[in-house]
């Protein structure tokens, strides 16, 4: 969601900054901001509603600076609008911040600051935090004992040399990353430049004092010593590479994905020596728990279906928001987190829960510096690279995969055909699912067992990208409700089994029009990996058809960090 970039330097910040908040673009934003601090030792805030582009057209000069602060805002309190933006600042302008999160006891604190009479100009809980700086001047690392929430935030403040002050309470992410003679400040480490060797990972509770001449921690009020931590940068493959989107360039690249995971989990000693952690775990387990949102539940559900169907072991997978107090955990149960970022806020709660219970908790993560994988006992990556646009697309099928290879029944040579298998499937996508003439108003993806699972993220992709009504049902299922919608106007997709006849003849017998996805072909017990790309084109295809942008669905974000 909100992304936070700053640095503090001495050569081009205000470009530096700007290019940092293009790269956390992917996260979703509705309006963007950035505070330098001028020559005169002034605060200079710039804001623009919409994307990068808008506030780039408002910075008319990049004079030199000592520090830069960026954010981009995906509106969670307040309308969406310049007074709501970020960078907030505080009433004297002497404080700027730059704010994720939440702060849950907001309105005790404006009471508090309009006890000082400070008056709040704006709807954003994130005002109150400049403010509160304001009045705790000389112990700003106070500030956990009068702000409480999920947050992480930077500051800038003129009082001071230049530099930043942040913090974090809760999961959300906030790194600090060390080059020659710049420091940044960065919620996703994917925004860091190829300078950047060195790393720090702010923990909960923690706030420090950052300068070029050297930093200072704390954690809750105390000193505290934080070491840098070598850093190598993530595959900085952020361009469209010929594409004309970001959710194109993808899918294409699956067929990669898949030869990359397949070699390095059959000849990584690392991950190798985790997989065995993994089988001694399983074998002490009554119960695997997976938790996951979105497409991860997706890709969740079909993992719990073959670890009961290979392993003989119960298996349940769970949307991760409905993992509560209430789930049933047993001390001799497992439990397997999926998230492409790391930091999707309902599966960081289940691990809350989790590790109150001592249940042993293994990540399927994309990016293995985050707090999902930092708070796993093993983490297995994906192994994807970045992926910008917000509809996930490669990490569902590399998911499936490295489950797959974690269940350890799959033939090796099955797992190396797959790259190729994919490779076909790409090519022939288009052919398998032609979009009709007349664009369906309504859309329904049929499946059974595992193609049901599959349908379900195949309507998934189409309602995200093209903001058609769309549904994923099993087979048996229409007869029971869903076949009342069906028209002249529906359009049924069907992942094609022997189970399936009836449903197309239900269908097309009240004049719905009907696809059917054949099984591919070669034979292989994976190939439902690879089975998912079709959908995929077509949603691909629908939004551009429709003139919709598929990289950035309205309304949605790409890493969900609040609750």
């Amino acid at each position: 969601m909100c992304g936070i970039f700053g640095c503090l330097g001495k050569h081009n910040l205000i470009t530096q900054t700007l290019q940092g908040l293009r790269l956390l673009e992917y996260r979703g934003y509705d309006s963007a901001g950035i505070v330098y601090r001028t020559a005169q030792g002034k605060l200079r805030v710039i804001k623009a509603v919409g994307d990068i582009n808008q506030l780039t057209a408002r910075v008319k000069t990049r004079p030199a600076t000592s520090l830069c602060l960026g954010h981009t805002r995906w509106a969670t309190n307040g309308g969406v609008n310049l007074k709501n933006a970020h960078p907030q600042v505080s009433f004297n302008e002497q404080i700027a911040v730059v704010h994720n999160g939440i702060i849950e006891n907001y309105d005790a604190c404006r009471t508090k600051l309009q006890k000082k009479q400070i008056k709040l100009r704006t709807e954003v809980d994130t005002e109150v935090i400049p403010n509160i700086l304001y009045l705790l001047q000389h112990n700003k690392h106070k500030i956990h004992q009068y702000l409480r929430g999920q947050y992480v935030f930077a500051a800038a403040d003129t009082t001071t040399a230049p530099g930043f002050f942040v913090a974090k309470s809760g999961t959300l992410p906030l790194y600090l990353g060390r080059a020659k003679d710049t420091v940044y400040v960065s919620s996703d480490t994917m925004a860091f430049p190829a300078t950047v060797q060195q790393i720090i990972a702010l923990n909960d509770g923690d706030t420090g004092e950052i300068t070029l001449d050297g930093s200072k921690f704390y954690h809750l009020g105390q000193p505290i010593t934080k070491a840098w931590q070598a850093f190598t940068p993530l595959n900085k493959q952020t361009d469209k590479n010929g594409f004309a989107t970001y959710m194109a360039k993808e899918i294409n690249e699956i067929p990669d994905v898949l030869n990359r995971i397949t070699a390095a989990y059959q000849q990584d000693e690392t991950l190798l020596l985790h997989q065995r952690q993994f089988h001694r775990q399983l074998s002490q387990t009554d119960c695997v728990h997976l938790c996951a949102c979105g497409t991860s539940y997706h890709a969740a559900l079909i993992i719990a279906h073959l670890i009961e169907k290979h392993l003989h072991l119960r298996a349940i997978a769970h949307v991760s928001s409905e993992f509560t107090a209430d789930t049933l955990i047993d001390k001799r149960n497992l439990a397997i987190v999926i998230s492409q970022s790391g930091e999707t806020a309902d599966t960081l709660a289940c691990i809350s829960l989790l590790q109150a219970h001592r249940v042993p908790i293994v990540a399927l993560c994309n990016v293995t510096s985050s707090t999902i994988a930092g708070q796993s006992e093993l983490c297995f990556p994906l192994l994807c690279g970045p992926e910008i646009a917000v509809a996930s697309t490669k990490v569902f099928c590399a998911a499936l995969l490295v489950g797959c290879l974690l269940i350890n029944r799959f033939n090796p040579a099955d797992c190396a055909a797959l790259g190729q298998l994919a490779q076909t499937t790409l090519q022939q996508a288009r052919q398998l699912i032609h979009l009709p003439a007349n664009r369906p108003q309504k859309i329904f993806f049929i499946g059974k067992q595992i193609d049901y699972f599959l349908a379900l993220e195949s309507a998934l992709k189409v309602k995200e990208v093209t903001y058609t009504h769309c549904e994923g049902y099993p087979a048996n299922e229409l007869k029971h409700g869903p076949l009342s919608m069906i028209d002249q106007h529906s359009l049924a997709v069907v992942y094609q089994s022997d189970s399936t006849s009836n449903a197309v003849a239900e269908i097309t017998a009240r004049g719905g029009q009907v696809i059917t996805l054949p099984p591919l072909a070669p034979e292989n017990p994976l190939n439902f990996i690879t089975r998912i790309i079709p959908a995929q084109i077509m949603a691909l295809d629908m939004a551009e058809q429709l003139g919709i942008n598929p990289d950035k669905p309205r309304n949605l974000a790409k890493s969900v960090t609040v609750l």
